[in-house]
């Protein structure tokens, strides 16, 4: 069963995985290996499994879908936010690559602010005091109902959240998300 729930946490993470690339994820030499396991499944064929894992038929029992650190996977698109920052979701998820850390997918309804324009997509992460390399985060204030896009900016140990558009200081912001990407639509 840990194959076969590994094998599906691959098909979640990307569900036009071929059983050539399962074979060399899995650590198989050929690809018979993959329908070996898939056989032994009530359902036919690797395409069968295949949408009994995306449809929820087969559930993953042991962990889940992915690593959060992973660089390749699905996150959860973010609809809006609570009065307290957390991310109300939508029920959606995107296929991201190459943001590590990832959780969340914004869509950013505006204004422009700085380098961000509405419509833009953002890529988050939960904050975390040890992410010394961050530029830019999602300041939460108790006032509004959505974060605010602020520039993070660091003095040895003393840390400032600007406003990119004014360059001023803001002080009632505290950082909530870390923007790990930005995702343009032409």
């Amino acid at each position: 069963m840990r194959v076969l729930n590994q094998m599906a946490q691959l098909i979640l993470e990307d569900p036009f995985i071929t059983a050539k690339q399962l074979a060399r994820q899995l650590g198989y030499a050929e690809e018979k290996s993959v329908y070996y396991w898939v056989d032994k499944t009530m359902f036919h064929g690797l395409n069968g499994f295949k949408r009994a894992v995306l449809s929820g038929q087969y559930r993953v029992s042991s962990s889940p879908a992915r690593d959060q650190r992973s660089r390749y996977g699905r996150v959860p698109v973010v609809a809006g936010f609570r009065s307290n920052g957390d991310p109300i979701l939508s029920g959606e998820t995107l296929p991201i690559t190459g943001a590590s850390g990832a959780q969340w997918l914004w869509r950013y309804p505006g204004p422009v602010s700085g380098p961000f324009l509405p419509l833009d997509s953002l890529i988050l992460g939960p904050w975390g005091e040890e992410d010394q390399d961050v530029h830019w985060c999602l300041g939460y204030q108790p006032l509004f109902e959505k974060p605010l896009i602020r520039l993070v900016c660091r003095q040895d140990s003393s840390r400032w959240l600007l406003d990119p558009t004014s360059m001023q200081v803001d002080h009632e912001s505290q950082p909530r998300y870390i923007i790990l990407q930005l995702i343009r639509a032409l």
